[in-house]
């Protein structure tokens, strides 16, 4: 069990250290995004039988931000950086109205 774990944070660290050429996460972002999704991850399995709505959503939110954090890679933040960047002309029309 002890060399799994060990194994498994050798892993996390080797993904993390290197630099992430397609992803669009930082460094210290990825390693917040693994310690903080490997303690609401570890929330959610404890609190499964107790409160197994709560433990799921948990679980998944923990889950997917392990994964942000090893992979370098969020959806949410590059479609903010996509939105940002396109830059629509946007034509304003002012109508007055006279009222007598």
């Amino acid at each position: 069990m002890n060399t799994l774990v060990n194994y498994a944070i050798d892993k996390i660290k080797r993904n993390v250290d290197e630099d992430c050429k397609d992803g669009n996460v930082g460094t210290s972002e990825r390693i917040l995004s693994v310690i903080a999704g490997g303690l609401i991850l570890s929330v959610g399995i404890k609190q499964l039988v107790k409160h197994p709505i709560t433990a799921i959503s948990g679980v998944g939110l923990g889950g997917a931000l392990v994964y942000r954090g090893i992979t370098g890679k969020c959806t949410i933040k590059a479609a903010v950086e996509q939105i940002s960047k396109e830059k629509d002309e946007v034509t304003v029309i002012e109508h007055r109205y006279f009222v007598k």
